[in-house]
């Protein structure tokens, strides 16, 4: 049993030792590990994807994308640039607390971050929803070790085989068992995936997930599956989810996990670099106390811009991909702009954000955390410190129109 979940935190410091040696450069498009530093990693791996060339993007290593989506929901490396201005997997102080636990306690938080944060809505097909994974978990519990489990139409499970093949994978990783490929098999529209063999240690955590930690589980729908079983739900205010996982293994082995961020003194000064291109911007600096509100009024007047539309920040992505954080006008049961301070963030230096004025015209800006100081006071407004490029026209188009209209009386 030791052995089997072993696998899963030697893997996982392999993928902490490349990107430490290699610090592998991120994708322009998607902010991702590209097809040479994929490959290469790929071949460290014990569940590696059998491939002979570069030819394949991180997305497309299941679990290579695994690893590094749970080091940036577990916020163990953030994706931020360099002092070069290129965008790399930053470690940040959480990395040092998860390195100092024990391998029980590494897993435990491992698997608590996939369970609770892992985007699964975002990441899967739409047919890949609660019931299949639910199904998935069900079917490892109730087989036996060795025993390989196969395709069924009417299992309910089915699609796991095809659009859902990397779920398996990802139980996989976490030495749930393995899997056996259809030679050949290519399309995600498929099956790729032949059968999934559970080990005992894969059969006992299915089963305590569904019967102890399925409430935690990061996706809208487990409230459909809840119903259905009829299950009630934990409040879950009253526990944590550690409390929960961290029984998985018995005889206190795990004590410990990674330290919240309230641990971290988020206090100084934070000078940003508000960016529309690489030859027009400005750098801001604010008080940990100020809000993305004041943040939003200094970027406006830093820019010559009216205060005139709605807007949001995003941290995690871009306003087409990122989570954002709208202003009250524009709020939609979230935290609002306006009572979201910048220590809120929990942002370190270099990590990247965006800010989109006027849902309208889309004026959306980079926003980069240049450093933050700890020894000067905090200044009671925001300040624009430097600055490059002249201010655009917020309405250009109309300029345009005016002039022609002129242009008509005489």
């Amino acid at each position: 049993m030791e052995a089997i979940f072993k696998t899963t935190t030697m893997e996982y410091k392999k993928f902490i030792e490349f990107t430490e040696v290699e610090k592998p450069i991120l994708t322009a498009k998607k902010g991702s590990l590209g097809k040479k530093d994929s490959y290469k990693l790929n071949l460290l791996l014990k569940h590696k994807k059998e491939v002979s060339a570069p030819n394949y993007n991180q997305d497309q290593y299941p679990i290579i994308d695994l690893m590094v989506t749970l080091a940036l929901k577990g916020k163990l490396y953030i994706k931020a640039n360099d002092e070069k201005g290129k965008a790399r997997l930053i470690k940040t102080p959480y990395l040092e607390y998860f390195l100092s636990l024990n391998e029980y306690e590494q897993y435990v938080f491992l698997l608590q971050t996939y369970w609770t944060k892992y985007p699964f809505e975002e990441k899967f097909d739409r047919w890949v929803d609660m019931v299949a994974i639910y199904n998935t978990l069900a079917d490892i519990t109730n087989s036996e070790d060795g025993v390989v489990i196969v395709k069924n139409e009417n299992s309910g499970s089915d699609i796991m085989y095809a659009e859902g093949a990397t779920f398996l994978h990802q139980l996989s990783f976490f030495s749930f068992g393995e899997v056996e490929l259809v030679e050949g098999a290519k399309g995600s529209y498929e099956a790729t995936i032949k059968g999934f063999t559970p080990n005992l240690f894969g059969i006992e955590t299915s089963e305590f997930l569904l019967r102890e930690a399925i409430f935690y589980f990061n996706r809208r729908d487990i409230r459909y599956v809840l119903e259905e079983k009829k299950m009630k739900a934990l409040a879950k205010e009253s526990k944590e989810p550690f409390e929960v996982l961290k029984n998985i293994f018995k005889d206190k082995l795990v004590l410990n996990t990674v330290k919240e961020s309230s641990n971290f003194d988020r206090r100084g000064v934070y000078c940003f670099k508000v960016s529309l291109s690489k030859t027009l911007w400005r750098k801001i600096s604010l008080s940990y106390k100020h809000t993305l509100g004041d943040f939003h009024l200094a970027i406006q007047e830093a820019f010559s811009f009216g205060d005139d539309h709605l807007y949001a920040f995003y941290t995690e992505g871009n306003h087409r991909n990122g989570k954002p954080i709208y202003c009250e006008q524009a709020e939609n049961g979230g935290a609002t702009a306006e009572k979201t301070s910048i220590a809120d963030l929990e942002l370190f230096a270099g990590q990247k954000m965006w800010y989109l004025f006027d849902f309208g015209d889309e004026w959306e800006f980079e926003v980069v955390l240049i450093n933050i100081d700890d020894e000067t006071p905090p200044p009671l407004k925001p300040i624009l410190i430097e600055t490059k490029g002249k201010a655009p026209d917020q309405y250009p188009d109309d300029d345009e129109d005016n002039e022609d209209d002129e242009g008509e009386d005489l």
